[in-house]
């Protein structure tokens, strides 16, 4: 079988290199270094998933450069953490049915390659783990967005996490910078109006704030994270009052596809933080309470209705949801 043969079979899916992630970077290193005239010795060592042996012996007789073999030493780093990191998890890493996007990894075998920093590799590491196991969950885009960053930038995202809530339409954000209320609680979370526009620069967050609108005749009203709702309610009977506007930082799809990699799990406070700013200002007009969130899934979520976490929070006494 000659190289042109081997590279094709590994192009439709290294089928024959098993589990995935050890499949994937032998399909990679075959199909870009694997050239005419190369003998099957590192290919057989490849297949055979001797990966270090394999590129040293490309390096040692000149058939890869030593800035492809530093590129390859960081790739492997990062497919080695990728492994541990489904069995840490318990999940397959066959890919299941999922298509195989070989152009999809060759450009992230370009981006990752490059990548050293031990902290930034670990975040490769959860994309790779991730795209094998399911394919299309990363964006070329949102590669191109974790390519940009470097390690104090990731940390900011990695704080931001912590704080992402979710609005009436599914969107994603932060309360900005704008007005009182989210300046003065971002700052109390130790956000600047220069993190945020280092956030934008990276593509985490959209360019253009948003005016977002709570529109308080809807079945439900508020909004949340992973563990509490607050709901915003009419205190009056009359409807003067018909809609909510706050201002806000969405986070850009690629954003939203990069949180599986960090940790988000919700800073609570944070949340009860922004209900308690809001019955100070608004306590006139609306009815504000917090619910612990008791099941939820992707499209739907119930909430305890008998339990008001803003009672006690403020000296303002809020009135149980009826």
């Amino acid at each position: 079988m000659d190289t042109n043969s081997i590279i094709e079979i590994v192009k439709k899916g290294a089928a024959f290199l098993q589990p995935a992630i050890p499949g994937v970077v032998g399909a990679l290193l075959t199909t870009l270094f694997l050239r005419k005239n190369t003998g099957a010795v590192e290919f057989e060592k490849i297949k055979a998933g001797k990966f270090e042996e394999a590129i040293d012996q490309l390096l040692e007789s000149g058939k890869m450069t030593y800035f492809e073999f530093y590129k390859c030493r960081n790739f492997l780093h990062i497919a080695r953490l990728a492994d541990q990191y489904q069995e840490e998890r318990k999940q397959s890493a066959d890919g299941g049915d999922n298509p195989f996007d070989f152009d999809w990894f060759i450009r992230f075998f370009d981006a990752a390659g490059n990548i050293s920093n031990e902290k930034m590799q670990e975040l490769w590491a959860k994309v790779f783990a991730g795209e094998i196991q399911n394919s299309g969950a990363f964006s070329l885009r949102a590669l191109d967005t974790l390519k940009n960053m470097n390690q104090k930038e990731a940390e900011l995202f990695q704080r931001i996490a912590h704080l992402v809530l979710t609005e009436q339409n599914g969107l994603k954000f932060v309360l900005s910078m704008s007005g009182d209320l989210g300046k003065d609680i971002n700052e109390q979370y130790g956000l600047s109006r220069n993190d945020f526009a280092i956030l934008e620069e990276c593509g985490i967050v959209n360019s253009l704030r948003s005016d977002s609108r709570i529109t308080l005749k809807s079945k439900l009203c508020g909004i949340w994270n992973d563990n509490i709702i607050i709901i915003f309610k009419y205190k009056q009977t009359d409807g003067v009052l018909n809609s909510y506007k706050y201002s806000s930082y969405t986070l850009t799809q690629s954003a939203c596809q990069l949180l599986s990699i960090v940790d988000t799990t919700p800073n609570d406070e944070y949340l009860l933080d922004i209900g308690v700013e809001h019955m100070k200002k608004y306590s006139g007009n609306l009815l504000i309470t917090a619910h612990p969130i008791t099941d939820s899934n992707f499209d739907s979520f119930s909430y305890d209705e008998s339990t008001n976490l803003l009672r006690g929070k403020n000296i303002i006494d809020v009135p149980e949801r009826k």
